[in-house]
């Protein structure tokens, strides 16, 4: 144990400084109160807070009644929302929780007094760290020493973490991306031991920490211990996916987007449109992120055919396409990203809406009563013709074409 190990300097750290009456309030209504968790962390790091949290030996009643304005919103887990001069803090007691029987949500939670027995509960040691309001870090369970060292260890028996919620387990590998530190061996063998247990987790939390993976600066570390720890066999479609996990990790290009890492996903297993969209929705990813990723990837299929032109391009949005052509060098082939800008440059349209007439206009250059099929075919003709240069985007020559190429018969 290594209680008040150093003092920090929250007063450097404006989300700090903004947070503190919040302890102060409590603390002079006789309750203890600290930062917790992550900022802390990255304050010992001197990475980049993003917010703070506020952990109290005070019940969520009480907290109420010490502010005017709060939120419940985990109030049966204790977290009390505090809306305090335009920001939010979530506030919440200090607990102990009870067993858990599916992988995720304690069967009972315990309000207690004690801070030592609450960062008991955490995930992590570096994730168990404390900071009161005189600055002095409270650490029970040598997370500063794992800081130091650039380690990940559970608190406790990782068997039990891990039980607890089986999601610490894809945590402590995103961490090895996020921070890249090692995982403790205690930890990881009992990562490879209890491995099955995230099969149960939703894979829409998964994803979460996969794309974190992605993310993160140490990419490679963190893809290694993916493999290597045999947590990837619980993801969906990733049984037998290690060498490609793996070159994906390796990737040389330092950062990788997430819609990049799938198309290298699929690249690597060679698989068809079909396949992929499969996989995708699997992930539970969006209608969206799932268009996008197929048309990269069947972007990136024909670019290995051939170089850009204007029919490669309007079929891809720009910035995707520079994605695309971003990872060309990684496999073996030449990166032309300015003859991709150039191409682009000199696109006549980049969609049906661009071209100088729509579909009631076609109607009426063709003299038709009705709309019908021929509408849009005429449509998808004047697409090609514009493209291929032989038709200028311009109303009266596009008229012009119509009548001389279609008639009313079609």
């Amino acid at each position: 144990m290594s209680d008040f190990k150093r003092k920090v300097d929250i007063q450097s750290v404006p989300l700090f400084v903004s947070a503190l009456p919040v302890l102060q309030t409590l603390k002079e209504a006789g309750h203890e109160a600290v930062f917790v968790g992550g900022s802390v962390r990255d304050l010992v790091l001197g990475k980049e807070i993003s917010d703070v949290d506020i952990a109290t030996s005070a019940t969520p009643e009480e907290v109420k009644s010490l502010f005017s304005h709060t939120v419940d919103v985990g109030i049966e887990h204790g977290t009390v929302l505090v809306l305090h001069h335009h920001d939010s803090y979530e506030v919440t007691t200090f607990r102990t929780e009870g067993t858990y029987q599916d992988f995720r949500h304690p069967d009972s939670v315990t309000f207690v007094r004690s801070l030592e027995e609450d960062l008991m509960r955490r995930d992590f040691t570096i994730n168990a760290l404390a900071v009161n309001d005189k600055e002095e870090i409270v650490d029970y369970f040598n997370g500063i020493e794992d800081l130091e060292h650039g380690i990940i260890r559970c608190v406790g028996n990782p068997m039990e973490r891990f039980n607890e919620d089986a999601l610490r387990m894809m945590r402590a590998v995103r961490f090895t991306g996020q921070l890249g530190f090692a995982i403790e061996s205690d930890t990881f063998n009992a990562v490879r031991t209890l491995k099955a247990n995230l099969e149960r987790v939703a894979v829409e939390r998964m994803k979460v920490e996969f794309e974190k993976m992605i993310l993160s600066p140490h990419r490679t570390l963190a893809f290694k211990a993916f493999v290597e720890s045999e947590l990837y066999q619980a993801c969906p479609d990733f049984k037998e996916a290690k060498e490609t996990l793996l070159k994906v990790g390796e990737f040389p290009l330092d950062k990788l987007t997430i819609t990049q890492a799938w198309i290298l996903f699929a690249y690597y297993e060679r698989l068809s449109i079909p396949q992929l969209r499969k996989v995708l929705k699997n992930w539970k990813s969006s209608n969206d992120q799932i268009s996008t990723v197929l048309t990269g990837y069947q972007t990136l299929l024909a670019r290995l055919e051939k170089e850009w032109d204007a029919f490669l391009a309007y079929e891809c949005p720009e910035d995707l396409a520079v994605e695309v052509e971003q990872l060309l060098p990684g496999i073996g082939r030449a990166e032309e990203l300015e003859k991709l800008k150039a191409v682009y440059q000199q696109l006549p349209i980049r969609s049906m809406k661009d071209i100088q007439i729509d579909g009631f206009g076609v109607k009426e250059a063709l003299g038709l009563e009705k709309m019908g099929p021929i509408i849009g075919e005429v449509l998808q003709a004047l697409q090609t013709e514009i493209l291929s240069g032989r038709l200028a985007n311009e109303n009266t020559e596009i008229v012009s074409w119509i009548r001389n190429n279609f008639n009313e018969s079609k």
